[in-house]
């Protein structure tokens, strides 16, 4: 009792020093003129600053206002996210009236968007076809210390609001305030904001309408506030400045690109990271690593990765070894031995401690956050009192690169980043607001206008410091902002054993993906308490499918691992990992489509087909999801063995017993067909998957492939075996019905210098949901025609030794 009041009064604390309250008005920016209008961009001023709009990018408008006494502008001509200088204004034009300047793009679906500046009002509008979709009511308003933009959707119909990144149920977030300043909360439940990282962007899905969406970026305390219909939003930020983007979509699909394109991509990641992931603070000593580790192999349950928290090291010193693990190179050797990877915690606080190199070139280089008196700002964290690398200064990124770079010859895999919100352990949990960064030689910004990026940046300068060592870097971060994708994976923080935060997980992950990170999870089991056997098997049949699919726990709770709850949980975890293993090629292949034109890996029900009965249904969009276009996870939410679940738009098929279901419909699961996991496969999907789930990811290819796919009409897609920035291995997959035929074509795709050990399969199955009577081949190959033994309305085909391209047709 006395540890949870503490607690409470540490959290008011906290949110005493760090909430600030947004004014209601400032001074507006009317009656302007206009000091410039071009086919590039329009600037209007008056007394109290100025408005620069303009196209930026394909399907993408730039607004950036400034308060008028702002004389040191951040963002500009700069950000510390987004590379201004990717503009691409192709199919943009441009009309001048007398009050009116009005830019037109010819969208996707065929409709022209219209953008509307009107100089006197120094408001924006725009239309999307003939509708007004989005207007300002009001010009933005600014005072010293805040800037204020409002916004109106124009629809009759009803509006959802979604994205805003890392935030709690309800996924939609009409009627909701959010905060975003990078925040530890001790503990967090529903409704709890800020949370651990800043995701600036809006999603507004309109039924029977377009998607659109706003992208904000100024890395200072922001609050957003929506009406309870979701219609009108008010976004205030604790600067002066400002630069907002609107995506124009129109469909889902469609702002993912844009967003993709404005904030950056997923990079190529290592097809490991995709594996099983086992944590806990603390496996401590090493022996205890081991000890898992040989648990995993055997009671083959498959696993990839193991993480190291903060006990590894000596007395919480980063980049170093504590006497538990002085056998850390011996270690390593027999992880990787056994198929497993290692990652390790590093927190940004360094050790003030005389003799502890990190600290001694810190100090002798000038790598610290500064006080205003010119010492450096000190704060306990876990090693007690320690100083802060700037990671807004370049060179100290390049500094702490160099330390990961030899850190990881050791032979560690991937780095986590914690407590880098920054977290520390005074009342305000947090570097001061007057702490100073030095962005260059002659450049200071006080810490508050840089404090939802501190997390982003040392991901960045973690990356680039495994870069120099590793085509494919592994990081992941627990505190971002915007764009963050670009340098780290994420979780969603310290969340709780119980079953509020299991059904929180969805809809956290889907917000986030919206918001452009597509791999993340929660910690399976939760991170504080201890589940009850029941919840952590629920937890664990979904989480196995999460993009990021980790089990983590804190000291002093019980074993989080599978095969503690008991034998039949830990069968239910063994089914469930092992269904993880056998998509690796299909998650690999949306890892792909994420980095290439910025889709997320796992989706909201409606993002393909935002129709009312996937859109209007909280129940359903908040606890189903999609991973890719095809699959469709309907997990139980609870101990009951059956639940009512919604299909989108097409036919759907059973993963487990292949029977056809028709889409746009409520179905009650079977316990029997669908058993405790309900997932099912889309209409003309193309799913390839490992015929038999390997115990971990091999960096090679194996000699088996399979290819799942579901023809109504027509199908195609792209398997991807591998891929780097310089590298594919891909096939392009194609199917089509004919008279009494299906016509099938598989190609090689294939560029780069791709490693060794990646080839094409010595054996493919094809996996098909129609009975064949005959196969004819382009050339001869060794091939077997089969029933599913599943469903014998499917056929199971066997090629042996395929040389691509392979073309065949099927006889029905």
């Amino acid at each position: 009792m006395v540890l949870i009041l503490r607690k409470k009064l540490l959290l008011a604390a906290q949110r005493l020093l760090t909430t600030k309250i947004p004014p209601q008005q400032g001074l507006a920016l009317r009656n302007n003129h206009i000091e410039y209008a071009g086919r590039d961009h329009v600037i209007l001023k008056n007394k109290y600053g100025k408005i620069v709009s303009g196209p930026f990018n394909r399907g993408i408008f730039k607004v950036y206002i400034r308060g008028a006494h702002n004389k040191a502008p951040l963002l500009e001509h700069d950000s510390l996210t987004i590379d201004l200088s990717n503009k691409d204004r192709y199919g943009w034009k441009m009309r001048e009236t007398k009050d009116t300047v009005e830019f037109t793009y010819a969208l996707t679906n065929g409709l022209k968007a219209r953008l509307s500046v009107d100089a006197a009002k120094g408001t924006l509008s725009f239309l999307i076809g003939s509708d007004l979709v989005m207007a300002e009511p009001l010009s933005p308003q600014v005072t010293r210390d805040w800037l204020l933009v409002k916004k109106h959707v124009l629809w009759p119909g009803g509006v959802k609001v979604f994205g805003l990144g890392e935030n709690t149920p309800p996924m939609n977030k009409a009627g909701q305030t959010i905060i975003m300043w990078n925040t530890f909360p001790l503990v967090y439940k529903q409704g709890v904001t800020p949370l651990y990282q800043s995701w600036p962007v809006v999603i507004f899905q309109l039924t029977d309408g377009p998607a659109i969406g706003l992208v904000f970026d100024n890395p200072n305390y922001s609050v957003f506030k929506f009406s309870a219909d979701g219609k009108r939003m008010k976004y205030s930020v604790r600067d002066s400045e400002i630069s907002y983007f609107v995506l124009l979509g129109p469909t889902m699909p469609e702002l993912m690109r844009q967003l993709t394109s404005l904030t950056g991509a997923l990079p190529p990641m290592p097809k490991w990271a995709l594996g099983y992931q086992q944590s806990r603070w603390s496996y401590t000593p090493s022996s205890r690593v081991r000890e898992i580790a040989a648990e995993f192999r055997k009671r083959d349950i498959p696993c990839d990765t193991i993480y190291l928290d903060i006990d590894y090291m000596d007395r919480y010193k980063c980049f170093t070894w504590g006497e538990a693990f002085s056998d850390y190179l011996e270690l390593i050797r027999e992880l990787h031995g056994s198929g497993f990877k290692l990652v390790a915690i590093l927190d940004p606080g360094l050790k003030t401690e005389p003799g502890y190199a990190p600290y001694e070139t810190g100090v002798e280089k000038g790598m610290f956050v500064l006080d205003p008196g010119g010492g450096y700002v000190k704060r306990n964290v876990w090693a007690g009192p320690s100083c802060f690398p700037d990671f807004v200064n370049p060179l100290v990124r390049e500094w702490w690169g160099g330390m990961v770079e030899e850190f990881v010859k050791s032979g560690v895999d991937g780095i986590w980043c914690d407590m880098n919100e920054p977290s520390t352990f005074d009342l305000r949990r947090t570097l001061p607001p007057y702490a100073i960064h030095k962005a260059s030689e002659t450049r200071r910004l006080p810490h508050r206008q840089v404090h939802n990026a501190y997390g982003y940046l040392m991901s960045k300068a973690t990356y680039e410091g495994l870069f120099r060592t590793t085509r494919l870097p592994y990081v992941i971060t627990r505190s971002t902002y915007l764009g963050g994708q670009k340098y780290a994976v994420t979780w969603t923080g310290d969340n709780g054993s119980d079953w509020e935060h299991f059904r929180a997980g969805i809809p956290m992950i889907l917000n986030l993906s919206l918001s452009g990170q597509p791999v993340v999870g929660p910690d399976i089991g939760g991170y504080h308490g201890t589940p009850s056997p029941e919840l952590y098997e629920r937890w664990i049949l979904q989480g196995a499918l999460y993009p990021h699919s980790r089990t983590h726990a804190r000291r002093n709770t019980g074993d989080r691992e599978p095969w503690t709850f008991g034998p039949e949980v830990e069968k239910s975890a063994r089914k469930a990992i092992k269904l993880r293993y056998r998509l690796i090629p299909y998650l690999y292949s949306l890892l792909y489509e994420a980095a290439y034109n910025g889709q997320p890996v796992m989706r909201p029900i409606f993002y393909h087909a935002p129709v009312s009965l996937t859109l209007n249904h909280q129940e359903f969009y908040e606890t189903e999801f999609l991973l890719g276009p095809h699959l469709l996870v309907a997990p139980l939410m609870d101990p009951a063995p059956t639940r009512t679940c919604c299909f989108p738009p097409g036919r759907w098929y059973s993963w487990w017993c292949r029977k056809e279901h028709e889409g746009g419909e409520v179905y009650e699961t079977v316990a029997e067909e669908d058993t405790d996991l309900p997932l099912f496969i889309g209409e003309n999907a193309v799913i390839p998957v490992y015929p038999d789930p390997p115990s971990y990811i091999p960096d090679r290819s194996l000699d088996s492939l399979e290819i799942i796919i579901t023809l109504k009409d027509r199908a195609q897609g792209t398997v991807v075996e591998y891929y780097d920035r310089e590298s594919l291995l891909a096939y392009e997959v194609r199917a089509g019905t004919g008279t009494g035929r299906i016509e099938w074509e598989i190609r090689l795709k294939r560029f780069g210098r791709t490693p060794a050990g990646y080839r094409p399969p010595k054996t493919l199955h094809i996996r098909l949901n129609h009975p064949i009577r005959k196969l004819r081949l382009d050339s001869w190959y060794s091939h077997s025609l089969a029933p599913d033994p599943i469903n014998e309305m499917w056929t199971m085909v066997t090629i042996n030794k395929p040389t691509f391209p392979l073309k065949g047709r099927f006889i029905l």
